[in-house]
């Protein structure tokens, strides 16, 4: 996959990075304000965004991650030490990684999160710890449009 790393400590971003590419994934950029997300999910379409809920200075993780989705259609994993903040907005990510994690948590993440954006389903008994998957609105039933000529009438 094509990851994007929205980060704004540098040192966690730098380790995080070398997990990612470590676990055969290619990291497209770097950022560390809202701005910059918005500016490299634009110019280079990741797949996934690992993104911070707080970026300091930079702004909302769940602002961008929200805004990545509408804009742009793509999905993130918030990456935190702030999972109760991630909970309150499931509609902005595919779920939450809490800090700290080591290798072989980002690697089965990737995994998991891999799976699930290619339409595929993971156990909850195997996810790595750290790692919470947020429910997914199931998608509304097709509706059929009605006959033409065939309405109902209110009010009498």
């Amino acid at each position: 996959m094509r990851i994007l790393i929205v980060e704004d400590d540098r040192m966690l971003a730098a380790g995080l990075a070398m997990m990612v590419e470590g676990a055969g994934h290619e990291v497209v950029g770097h950022a560390v304000t809202v701005r910059a997300a918005m500016d490299l999910a634009r110019a280079h379409t990741p797949d996934l965004t690992l993104m911070d809920i707080d970026l300091g200075l930079g702004g909302s993780g769940i602002a961008a991650a929200r805004g990545m989705r509408k804009h742009h259609g793509l999905t993130s994993l918030f990456v935190t030490e702030h999972p109760e903040r991630a909970r309150q907005a499931p509609d902005a990510a595919l779920g939450v990684l809490v800090k700290p994690y080591g290798n072989d948590a980002v690697r089965a993440t990737l995994d998991a999160a891999s799976l699930l954006l290619a339409g595929g389903q993971v156990s909850a008994m195997d996810l790595p710890s750290g790692l919470e998957i947020f429910p997914r609105e199931p998608k509304p039933a097709h509706q059929p449009a009605p006959a033409a000529g065939i309405g109902i009438e209110m009010g009498r």
